[in-house]
């Protein structure tokens, strides 16, 4: 089992609660979805550390992560360099999930130098109007419109959702536990570690609509000289995405995983990590030897 050191990040704004996986190399940090969710990789880094360096974090607002600033793109982006720069790294391995993995695409136009390679997990793929055409209409029509795990209980986060501060933050905490068995094929293997505690609400309004704000053809003109890794569940919610991803980066390793929703490292654990670290160990991470298979 790898073990993990727990640390803080000042940044502009924000505190960041920060978990590091001793290992070598430039380190492989983990961008969580959401927006506005919390770290919720579990065991995950554990298929990385050892031997690489991994970095996992509640972006800002998430859980133990405090902000009294602002929520928008360019903070966050602000946020991961600021976690390169604590760990002394001149480049990172950016593994995101859904919006992290947008968070990533972000990151990498504003940092293209900074970046050491780029693994992009069920990931969002849009901004401005766009983000509403593509991957809400499919959360729309494959998650919300799904039975819930209960109709009290939905109702009752609901309405808590309609508060302002902590109230509101559980009442999304729970509308998310109510819909995350609809993200994966086989609805029992829902994510665990999920933490409903977590969630803040304004986290997600802010960063949503500051993504909203950018516009239809911010990433557009997007390149990165690293090598790419695209993963996705072939039933993905948002699986449309794929395609503009592949456009996007045309020489990415592009990899569909059967019988997978949103979450494909617990719904097919073994596949997952394998995928990933035939990727990491054809990557040059700083002379490490490849991961263990």
């Amino acid at each position: 089992m790898a073990r993990f050191g727990s640390l803080r990040v000042k940044t502009d704004g924000a505190t960041l609660a920060v978990r590091h996986y001793a290992g070598s190399g430039d380190p492989i940090v983990l961008l969580h979805g959401g927006p506005g969710m919390g770290d919720y990789f579990d065991s995950f880094p554990e298929v990385l550390s050892p031997p690489y360096s991994v970095v996992s974090y509640n972006q800002r607002g998430c859980g133990p992560s405090s902000c009294d600033g602002a929520f928008d793109v360019e903070k966050q982006v602000a946020d991961l360099d600021a976690i390169r720069t604590h760990f002394a790294a001149d480049r990172i391995h950016i593994f995101g999930h859904s919006w992290g993995g947008l968070l990533g695409q972000l990151y990498a136009k504003s940092h293209p130098e900074r970046v050491a390679s780029l693994a992009l997990c069920c990931s969002m793929a849009n901004t401005g109007s766009r983000v509403a055409a593509m991957e809400s209409k499919g959360i729309a029509e494959r998650v919300m419109a799904k039975p819930k795990r209960s109709q009290v209980a939905w109702v009752f986060a609901g309405t808590l959702f309609q508060f302002p501060g902590a109230l509101g933050d559980l009442g999304f905490g729970l509308i998310m536990k109510q819909l995350l068995p609809n993200y994966v094929v086989r609805r029992e293997l829902a994510p665990k570690a999920f933490n409903i505690h977590y969630c803040s609400k304004r986290a997600w309004r802010g960063t949503n609509a500051s993504v909203k704000a950018l516009g239809d053809e911010y990433l557009a003109t997007m390149s990165v000289d690293a090598p790419v890794l695209i993963v996705q569940g072939e039933h993905d919610p948002i699986r449309e995405t794929n395609a503009v991803l592949a456009a996007r980066f045309p020489a990415a390793t592009n990899v569909r995983i059967a019988n997978t929703g949103h979450f494909p490292w617990v719904e097919e654990p073994a596949i997952f990590s394998k995928t990933v670290l035939d990727f990491y160990g054809r990557v040059s991470l700083g002379g490490v030897p490849s991961a263990r298979t």
